[in-house]
């Protein structure tokens, strides 16, 4: 599974839980954080910088369905069949939400060890993978689900423990 898959699914995941966040207020991300590698990051700068991200990567109960709808055609499923289907579900928060820790924005410590990119191109990497799920439709291909997002690159290239099993499946690579 390739990671914009990956990332769509933890993006949708994420839509799910944050339909209700939508007064979260956005600040920028200061730039002494944003210049910071990211194996470098303090748990002030990674809260200070998903405070900051998490309303930029949210998707609309719409993007979600049709990204899942996407990801079920993939495996047999009918995009337009889940979508509906999704779409008439309503979301009753859980009684555990509220006792659970907030999510990281960002991969967990152990996969930053060595990471070099900074929190500005992790941020345009993000940003990138939102930018192409939301521009899918039940009438995307499975090519364009599966594009490689250049903006990515660079985070492949200096974040060798964010790699995992998809090495050689460049985001912005050409694949043979």
């Amino acid at each position: 599974m390739n990671r914009l898959i990956r990332f769509g699914a933890l993006s949708a995941f994420l839509s799910l839980v944050l339909w209700g966040g939508k007064d979260v207020a956005a600040a920028p991300i200061p730039a002494d954080v944003s210049s910071k590698q990211l194996k470098d990051l303090t748990a002030v700068d990674v809260e200070s910088t998903c405070q900051s991200l998490t309303p930029s990567l949210s998707l609309s109960k719409e993007d979600t369905c049709e990204f899942v709808g996407m990801l079920w055609s993939t495996v047999g499923g009918v995009c337009s069949v889940v979508k509906e289907k999704c779409m008439a579900e309503t979301q009753q928060p859980r009684a555990d939400e509220a006792a659970a820790p907030a999510e990281s924005c960002l991969p967990p410590a152990e996969a930053l060890t060595g990471c070099t990119a900074t929190v500005a191109e992790y941020e345009a990497c993000l940003l990138a993978h939102v930018t192409q799920v939301r521009a899918l439709t039940c009438a995307s291909t499975e090519t364009e689900l599966e594009a490689a997002i250049p903006a990515c690159d660079l985070i492949s290239q200096k974040c060798p423990g964010l790699a995992g099993s998809d090495e050689g499946e460049g985001q912005g690579a050409t694949q043979p």
